[in-house]
């Protein structure tokens, strides 16, 4: 940039300082116009109107060549920079015409002048179109031709400045020997020639040209030195550690040079090797890396004024970092060859791989081939023999990775490879060799390891493989290795039998078509990444010795169970799918497994079935499987900790109907794991009393409940009391009383909800009344397989419809049910006895309760009835056949009776 001496100028024209050339007026220097032989035109506009910033936009290319937009418009620019203006640097010029949405060179010409100065900020800009730019050789020599038409105009007004317009044609030929010369030379057989000589010409072009436009006159001793060239020698290749940039370039002597590669380096300093000819040389150090950064050179005079050139040839890449080491080298033996294959590298300027080969592990590889492919076939190789291959990743600079951790080859005969019998030393079954059939029990011993080869074929014919030593049984994922049995028939599995804490692997195998696919006795591999599927159990782990790792597995459409847990076993599984079994995903009976981060869904009945275990099972998604999500079967033993996993929905409703048992699950989360957060559910928990005016629920886990006052549901909450929940009361005046609320209480035969006296030796009348319904609701309640006992009387229902059916109603003293005002109770299928004082159901008002298929014995009154509407009291069983009238006061319809009890009503537990 020339704003040094322009600032400077300025100083010495205020100065006045005697011997200068300076006036109060910008002068013009005389036109030189005798040296160009093209045409050229100043505008009388130029008086008194000259720039003092210029920008030189992209040039419109007319040729046919793609290399002469940049190589034509930076010839330019270097010849016009050495003017005394302030020029905007072409890379900048770009980025703000970029950012302007004018993003070509067709597009900057349709422009106007004074936009383009506005998004420039510039007084001027020049305007260029190449008109030639070609080469015709005659065998060394050969004619060169380069022709463009500039303008410059002036951004306020769009006036004309300035134009220049000319075609250089020069016959070249020879071989020059000046620094620059040299450089040229050798880069010529890495670069296009026509490129080479195409410069030159461009640059004699400019040179004469740029002379024909005005330019302030200044103090010789303010002049910038003169640039005529600049060339390195990088030809477009990019350089790696070791390699060095050589720059050469042409101009006044005597001056100090230097250059800069791009911001990456700066001020690299050139030595004067000849009158005018400067040389500057930079190695690559490791860590050094840029991508496509000009070179620019600069020469400087005792005084400070500085000129520069950048190099219009191309850019510099330095590229030091080697590719990553080429990942998941694999090998598959084969008749007389070893097959490889490796993951693709993702470098963009990755150019090809190395196969290294040995025969010892450590020393002694050779490069065997370098290919651009991801694999490779090794040949000409015994068979038997172990080979050891590396692998190493080249860039197109020529930097190379490191080798890749060794793997073995080991070329074999092709299959089938009949087996049987006992494994009493290492052995290795090796993919080229598959498929291995199982004739008879294949029984590893106890100081012996069975290694199996990624891609490997075990088909059975029925027995198993029993594993007392060590197996190590490592696929790939692009190479699993398979277990299976032949004609669809089922085999015998792989058996662990007390191996305990031996290092046996199994991952990334398929193993289908077992009775149970793997079978832990006492023994606790690491079983990973395997699609155990189509058998009829997936996993059977037993005894406390197993304590296996079960990861990443697809345990899936296996016929029954998917992973069964027994007898003290305590394994871990984690990030499994254990999805889409007939039955159960997972049975744990009697153990103490960790469940975490599974997907466990789509099972035909439970997800998780626990008896007499202790399972910790947090983080999964447990969803969609038949029954339940998780079923606790053991109603007296501990609790199961199944907090913060996905249950498939943030309706709790659907939550809480999905689990059973004694599991403790107040902690959900409200999505899938991982992303799922952890959310409580209104799950009460302690001894009850006061109001409930949200949904909540009552749970196993945190049975029995003891209800220590009144407790009022309200606001338009549901209370969902789970099946096995047992409610206590206190004695006194202790009920459930409804409100604008409902109560949900659905047990099962085997699971029925009790509502029963908290004393030690309970009595009829021990508190006040189990349920009241005391104000209208637009919400239904239900009680079905419950258990009413020792109240003065079970329900007390003012207003409603609840349903009461299938329950047992009992040891009441004043009555079972009382229904008044306009209620209206569904009372199906229970049976109703014992209660004394006025009997087993008493009706008054308006109520009209319906009383069917119940059995209703053993109190001093059936039914009391003052309501003016007839009672539907038919097809019950009344203790005998007729019933005794005596057991009916009111207008009761009780015909027709059932002669005999009914056998659907619930008549409690079962003893």
């Amino acid at each position: 940039m020339k704003t040094r001496f322009l600032n400077i100028l300025g100083i010495l024209l205020i100065c006045a300082v005697s011997g200068c050339v300076s006036t109060q007026k910008t002068q013009i220097a005389p036109q030189i116009s005798e040296l160009f032989k093209g045409k050229h035109k100043v505008s009388d506009y130029m008086e008194g109107h000259q720039p003092k910033t210029v920008a030189v936009l992209p040039f419109v290319n007319k040729t046919k060549s793609d290399e002469a937009f940049e190589i034509v418009r930076k010839s330019f620019y270097n010849h016009f920079s050495s003017l005394p203006y302030v020029d905007r640097e072409l890379y900048k010029v770009d980025e703000m015409l970029k950012k302007a949405g004018i993003d070509t060179p067709e597009k900057v010409a349709q422009s106007d002048s004074k936009k383009l100065g506005d998004i420039l900020n510039t007084d001027a800009v020049i305007y260029g179109e190449i008109t030639h730019y070609d080469r015709i050789f005659a065998g060394v020599y050969s004619q060169i031709a380069v022709g463009a038409h500039v303008r410059m105009v002036d951004v306020k007004t769009n006036n004309l400045l300035w134009e220049a317009e000319n075609v250089t044609r020069k016959h070249q030929g020879g071989i020059s020997t000046t620094p620059v010369g040299l450089i040229l030379t050798a880069i010529s057989a890495a670069m296009n020639v026509r490129q080479i000589e195409l410069l030159r010409a461009g640059d004699d072009l400019f040179r004469d040209m740029v002379k024909t436009l005005p330019a302030p006159t200044i103090a010789e001793s303010l002049r910038p030195p003169i640039i005529t060239i600049l060339v390195q020698d990088t030809a477009g290749l990019p350089k790696k550690v070791g390699d060095t940039i050589k720059v050469a370039m042409e101009g006044d002597p005597k001056k100090q040079a230097s250059f800069d590669i791009g911001d990456f380096k700066k001020g690299i300093t050139m030595r004067e090797v000849e009158p005018g000819s400067y040389v500057g040389i930079y190695q690559v150090v490791p860590k050094d890396n840029v991508s496509e950064a000009v070179i620019t050179g600069y020469l400087s005079d005792d005084a400070g004024n500085t000129a520069k050139w950048i190099d219009v040839l191309g850019t510099v890449t330095i590229d030091t970092e080697p590719p990553a080491i080429p990942k998941e080298l694999s090998s598959f033996g084969r008749d007389g060859l070893v097959s490889l294959k490796w993951d693709k590298n993702t470098e963009h300027d990755l150019a090809r791989y190395k196969v290294y080969r040995s025969t010892s592990p450590l020393s002694g590889y050779t490069e065997v081939v370098s290919t651009e492919f991801t694999e490779f076939q090794d040949k000409g190789l015994q068979n038997l023999t172990t080979y050891y291959y590396k692998l190493a990743a080249l860039d197109k600079t020529g930097n190379e990775s490191k080798m890749s951790e060794y793997i073995t080859g080991v070329p074999v005969s092709p299959g089938p490879t009949t087996v049987r019998g006992n494994i009493s030393q290492d052995t290795i079954w090796y993919a080229g060799a598959s498929p291995y059939i199982v004739e008879d029990q294949i029984t590893v011993m106890d100081k012996a390891t069975l290694t199996i080869e990624p891609g490997t074929i075990v088909k059975s014919r029925g027995p198993g493989i029993h594993i007392y030593g060590k197996l190590s049984a490592k696929g790939k994922q692009n190479g699993m290795i398979t277990f299976e049995g032949m004609d669809n028939n089922r085999w015998g599995g792989i058996v662990f039998q007390k191996t305990k804490e031996k290092d046996s692997v199994i991952e990334y195998a398929q193993i289908k078509g077992a009775i149970t696919g793997i079978t832990l006795f006492s023994s606790s591999p690491k079983i990973s990444s395997n699609d155990i599927s189509k058998n009829d159990t997936g996993l059977s782990i037993s005894d406390p010795f197993s304590k296996p790792e079960i990861k990443n597995n697809a345990i899936s459409r296996n016929k029954d169970i998917g992973v069964l847990i027994l007898a003290g076993a305590n394994p871990v599984l984690e990030d499994n799918k254990i999805i889409h079994n007939g039955k159960e995903g997972i049975v744990s009976e009697n153990s103490s497994p960790i469940i975490s981060h599974n997907t466990i869904s789509n099972n035909g009945t439970y997800g998780i079935k626990a008896s007499l275990s202790s399972p910790k099972v947090i983080e999964n998604n447990i969803h969609d499987n038949g029954k339940n999500e998780i079923y606790n079967s053991d109603p007296k033993g501990e609790v199961i900790d199944a907090n913060n996993n996905w249950w498939g929905s943030r309706n709790i409703s659907k939550i809480v109907s999905g689990i059973s048992g004694k599991v403790d699950y107040r902690i959900s989360l409200d999505a899938p794991y991982p992303d799922g957060k952890p959310f409580e559910l209104s799950i009460l928990k302690g001894s009850l009393s006061g109001n409930i005016t949200r949904d909540s629920y009552l749970t196993v886990a945190n049975s029995p409940y003891v209800i220590e006052g009144k407790l009022v549901i309200d606001n338009g909450a549901t209370l969902t009391v789970e099946q096995g929940v047992t409610l206590k009361y206190n004695s006194g005046d202790i009920s459930i009383i409804v409100k604008n609320g409902a109560i949900n209480a659905k047990g099962t035969k085997e699971e029925m909800i009790t509502f029963t006296s908290n004393s030690s030796s309970p009595s009829a009348g021990d508190y006040s009344s189990t349920i009241k319904f005391e104000e209208k609701t637009a919400l239904s309640s239900f009680f079905k397989y419950c258990i009413f006992e020792y109240a003065s009387i079970a329900f007390v229902i003012r207003y409603g419809t609840p349903d009461i059916t299938y329950s047992l109603i009992t040891n009441n003293s004043q009555s079972g049910i009382n229904i008044m005002n306009d209620s209206a109770p569904k009372i199906f299928y229970n049976t109703i006895s014992n209660n004394t004082g006025t009997g087993g159901i008493v009706s008054t008002g308006m109520s009209k309760p319906k009383i069917n298929n119940n059995n209703i014995i053993d109190n001093p009154f059936a039914i009391q009835s003052s309501s003016t509407i007839f009672i539907d009291a038919r097809e019950n069983w009344w203790g005998s056949s007729p019933p005794n009238e005596s057991l009916f006061l009111g207008n009761i319809n009780y015909k027709p009776w059932l002669n005999e009890t009914e056998k659907e009503a619930f008549s409690g537990r079962q003893k």
